[in-house]
């Protein structure tokens, strides 16, 4: 290679020269400055492009677990692309005003058995002053983030109004599909302790089904000259406590507020025909309970699972009484109703245990009944609200009038959806479910 014969030529000849000499020591000297300018200069444009990927591949991780219940694979990657170029476009990365910036490449694999989703990102990073000096041209920078969906420790009261109106126009078994997928969203998610409990209020009339607590109602109404107690036969099958049967509010201040039932019971709803049977002339017992009793019971605080079962169940009975309903949430959620509930684990805890939080999710879509059961209604969202209960509120199709003292009820616009149509009613839970869902970073 001459080029090479005639640089050892010159430096030969300029190193026999002090002159020469000199100039060596400032070409190496301004070498190695341009260089060190070159590479300071580009690594600070690397380590921007590197932390601003890494903020958007967490942010599409972040966006991806909360909607890894929602959407399949190819939707979550869309999703999780659009985050990502919009967290990571128009980052200033120190280069040329006419440079564009560069593109990102993304990667997903969810894990739904785990509630994770792992996010990889990369991108080719161009040099400025290290390709003039010829040194080399792109910079690859990349990034991995696996983010976990949590279910939050919480008990929520699911108000779901199960009237005959709201069942004969369909939106009641739109309500109750879509709360289904909320409760399962909760379902796929992480839990570490005992995750979200479920609670199911059915808004109908004041008559509520609280089977199979017969030891509830008040002192000597319950029947027990009934079989196996005394020779005949039944219409229903097993325990009567099992069937369905009602209690009514009870009077003065224990039927507007939380009072367990072991100091005020309930009144019972239950009536019973015995008629002789032909064959053997023993009687034979039959439930013939008004048709104000619905058949379907409340449901304490439950795993997701026990919970889309009674969703499933639900079906319309009588007027709405959003009022008596809002005092049955109050009640699922009362520590003073640990031992009534008795379920498994102990539940509700306390208002003020700091490891979980309390909720209650309303929908309505009818009129309040009266202006008695309006401030009965308000009067207990208020005194939820004080104990640090968490209201949402679903209006579907509410008449104006009731949406007013919905959204008081919630207590905070953000906490209030108003919503016309089957798509922006699931839309709501689904904004709710991603709202409360936690996610986290494993091994962070």
């Amino acid at each position: 290679m001459t080029w090479l014969r005639d640089i050892a030529k010159l430096l030969r000849h300029l190193s026999g020269d002090e002159r020469g000499a000199a100039f060596l020591v400032f070409a190496f000297g301004l070498f190695l400055t341009l260089g060190g300018m070159a590479l300071a200069f580009d690594l600070t444009r690397f380590f921007s492009a590197k932390a601003r990927l890494s903020f958007a591949v967490e942010m599409a991780a972040v966006a991806a677990a909360q909607n890894l219940p929602f959407l399949e694979e190819e939707e979550l990657l869309t999703l999780a692309r659009d985050i990502a170029a919009a967290n990571f476009d128009g980052a200033a990365f120190f280069s040329y005003a006419t440079d564009a910036p560069p593109a990102i490449s993304l990667g997903l694999l969810p894990n739904e058995t785990g509630a994770e989703i792992t996010v990889t990102g990369e991108t080719l990073v161009p040099t400025t002053l290290l390709r003039a000096l010829q040194f080399f041209d792109d910079v690859t920078v990349s990034s991995m983030v696996t983010a976990r969906a949590e279910q939050p420790e919480m008990e929520l009261a699911l108000v779901i109004e199960a009237s005959e109106a709201f069942a004969a126009d369909g939106r009641l078994q739109e309500v109750a599909l879509a709360a289904a997928d909320f409760v399962n969203a909760f379902g796929t998610a992480y839990s570490s302790g005992d995750g979200a409990r479920f609670a199911v209020v059915p808004v109908g009339n004041e008559f509520v089904n609280i089977a199979p607590h017969d030891d509830w109602v008040m002192e000597g109404v319950w029947p027990i000259n009934i079989p196996p107690q005394i020779p005949g036969t039944t219409e229903w099958e097993g325990d009567l406590a099992e069937d369905r049967w009602c209690v009514s509010p009870r009077a003065g201040s224990a039927g507007e507020d939380d009072t367990p039932p072991d100091l005020a019971p309930f009144p019972l709803v239950l009536s019973l025909t015995s008629t002789p049977d032909p064959g053997t002339g023993l009687p034979h017992f039959e439930n013939v309970t008004t048709a104000s009793c619905r058949a379907d019971r409340i449901l304490p605080l439950s795993d997701p699972a026990a919970t889309v079962a009674a969703l499933s169940g639900l079906s319309g009975n009588g007027v709405a009484t959003h009022g008596r309903a809002m005092i049955w949430a109050e009640r699922s959620l009362s520590p003073g109703w640990r031992e009534a509930w008795n379920v498994s684990p102990p539940h509700p805890v306390e208002y003020d245990d700091a490891a979980v939080s309390k909720a209650v999710l309303l929908v309505a879509g009818s009129n309040l009944a009266d202006a008695v059961e309006e401030a009965r209604f308000l009067t207990t969202c208020t005194r939820l609200r004080e104990q640090g209960v968490v209201i949402y509120v679903v209006d579907y199709l509410a008449p104006a009038a009731s949406s007013s003292a919905l959204q008081q009820c919630g207590g905070a616009a953000a906490h209030y959806f108003r919503t016309e149509t089957d798509l922006a009613m699931r839309e709501a839970f689904f904004s709710l479910a991603k709202f409360l869902t936690i996610v986290r970073f494993p091994g962070a």
